[in-house]
C-alpha cells in the first residue's frame, strides 16, 4: 500500500446481526471492571445514578448521542468461565455492532482445553457477534509462545463454531514500551504462530493500539506502515484488515506513569479528529476511542492516565477540586460527534497531502474535507466553503481565503455551490 495516496473503501462487517454503518466505534462503554469496586460505586454516585445497570444505560445514551456504529466489549475469562457484560443485550438493542474480546485475566495459558470449551459455548450464546478477538495486549505479561498457543486454540474454535465470523489478533500495548517494543513483540509472536495449527487463515483482523500524547497522528501512520511491512513479509498482508480498537490521549495533568504532558480539551479534540482521519486515510478499516467515560482509579491508580483520557469527565479526584461536574462532556466528545455527522456514509477517504483529507460519498453529496496544518488549504478553487470548527461553530468564506491551523476544520461547498 502506498501511504502517500491511500484511500479506504469502507466495507461493513458481513454478518447477520447488527452490521457497522461506518468505521467509528468506542472501546468498553459502561464498564467498571478496571477499577476497584469502591471507585466504581463513587463513579455511579457522582452521576446521581442508582446502580451499575443505570450507569451502563447512561453510557449507552452517550453512544447514541455520538452516533457511533460499533463497540468492542470484553468477555473476561477467569476461574474457568467467561463473565458476560451484563448489559450486552441492551447494546444490541441500541443498534450497535459488538466486537467480542475473549480476554483471560491470567498471563499464562493454563488449561487451554477448558478455555476452548468455554469459548465455544460463548460463541454459540451470541451468534450475532461476528468478530471475536482472542486476548488483549498480550505483551503485558504473556510470553509470545504462550499467547500463540492460546490464540491458536481460540482461533480453531471460532472457525469451527462460526464459519462466517472474523478472528482478530490481540492488539499489542504501546503506551509504556513504545512503538519499537511493540513491533519487536509482534516479530517474536509471529515466530511462535508459525509453529501452531490453524483452521484457514490464522486471523482476519490486525489490531493496532496507540495512546500517548497529542501530536501522534503521523507516528500512528508510521507504526501502521511498520506493521503492514511485517505482515507482508509473513504473507498475511493481502488477507488482513487493519483496525484500531484502542486509541486516546488525555486532558489535564495525569499522574505518571506514563509521563504525558498537561493538555487542554482543544488539544485532545484536535488529536481525536487528526488520528482518526489520518488512520482512515492510511487504510484502516475501523477505529475506536478508548473510552467514552473516564475511569476512576484505574487499576487502583489515583488520577492516572485513564482518569483523563475519555470523552466525558467523571468529576472525581482532581476534577472535583476544580469544580468539574460528573458527566461534563469534553470538546473531544462534540468533535467526535461532528466527525460522525459530517462523514457518515462516506465511500472513500483520500489523503491529498499532509493534513489534507477528502471524504467522498457514493451519492450526489459534495465531498467533505478535513484539514489541518499550516498555510492555505488549496482546495475547491473558486468555490465558497462552509467551514465548521470542532466546537460546531461555522463560517462561510471563499476557498482561497481558508488558512489552516493545527486544529482540524471541516470544509464543504455551500448548498448554493453544490447546486451549480
Amino acid at each position: 500500500m502506498i501511504l502517500l495516496a491511500a484511500s479506504l473503501l469502507f466495507m461493513p462487517a458481513c454478518d447477520s446481526g447488527v452490521p457497522a454503518r461506518h468505521p467509528y466505534g468506542v472501546y468498553s462503554p459502561g464498564s467498571l471492571q478496571e477499577g476497584p469496586p469502591d471507585a466504581g460505586q463513587e463513579t455511579i454516585r457522582a452521576l446521581g445514578l442508582d446502580d451499575a445497570a443505570a450507569y451502563a444505560d447512561y453510557n449507552l445514551d452517550l453512544m447514541s448521542e455520538l452516533g457511533i456504529s460499533w463497540v468492542r466489549l470484553d468477555f473476561i475469562y477467569d476461574a474457568g468461565r467467561f463473565q458476560d457484560p451484563e448489559y450486552i443485550d441492551r447494546v444490541r438493542e441500541r443498534g450497535l455492532e459488538v466486537v467480542g474480546n475473549a480476554r483471560p485475566v491470567a498471563t499464562a495459558p493454563g488449561d487451554i482445553e477448558a478455555f476452548a470449551g468455554e469459548l465455544a459455548r460463548l460463541v454459540h450464546r451470541y451468534p450475532w457477534i461476528k468478530t471475536w478477538q482472542i486476548g488483549n495486549e498480550p505483551n503485558l505479561g504473556w510470553k509470545p509462545g504462550d499467547y500463540a498457543a492460546l490464540f491458536a486454540a481460540g482461533q480453531r474454535v471460532v472457525r469451527a463454531e462460526c464459519p462466517d465470523c472474523r478472528v482478530a489478533l490481540g492488539g499489542v500495548a504501546s503506551l509504556y514500551g513504545g512503538r519499537a517494543a511493540a513491533l519487536g513483540y509482534y516479530r517474536r509472536l509471529f515466530d511462535a504462530l508459525d509453529g501452531e495449527r490453524f483452521t484457514g487463515a490464522p486471523f482476519d483482523v490486525f489490531d493496532l493500539h496507540y495512546y500517548g500524547a497529542a501530536g501522534a497522528a503521523a507516528d500512528m501512520v508510521a507504526a501502521l506502515a511498520d506493521y503492514q511491512q511485517l505482515l507482508a513479509a509473513r504473507g498475511y498482508a493481502d488477507a488482513v484488515a487493519y483496525w484500531v480498537t484502542e486509541t486516546s490521549t488525555t486532558t489535564g495533568s495525569p499522574q505518571p506513569p506514563p509521563v504525558v504532558p498537561t493538555q487542554s480539551e482543544e488539544q485532545q479534540a484536535a488529536e481525536l479528529v487528526s488520528r482518526f482521519v489520518a488512520m482512515l486515510g492510511a487504510g484502516v478499516e475501523r477505529i475506536a476511542w478508548a473510552r467514552p467515560y473516564e475511569n476512576y482509579r484505574y487499576n487502583g491508580t489515583d488520577d492516572g492516565y485513564y482518569d483523563h483520557n475519555a470523552l466525558v469527565y467523571n468529576g472525581l479526584g482532581s476534577e472535583a477540586a476544580r469544580g468539574i461536574p460528573a458527566g461534563t462532556r469534553k470538546l473531544a466528545f462534540h468533535a467526535y460527534r461532528l466527525l460522525v455527522e459530517k462523514t457518515d456514509g462516506f465511500e472513500a477517504v483520500e489523503r491529498l497531502g499532509p493534513g489534507r483529507y477528502r471524504f467522498r460519498f457514493g451519492d450526489d453529496r459534495p465531498p467533505v474535507y478535513v484539514l489541518w496544518g499550516e498555510g492555505a488549504a488549496d482546495i475547491e478553487p473558486g468555490s465558497t466553503l462552509l467551514i465548521t470548527s470542532l466546537d460546531g461553530s461555522t463560517q462561510t468564506l471563499p476557498a482561497n481565503e481558508l488558512i489552516l491551523g493545527q486544529e482540524p476544520v471541516f470544509a464543504e461547498r455551500t448548498a448554493d455551490e453544490g447546486d451549480r
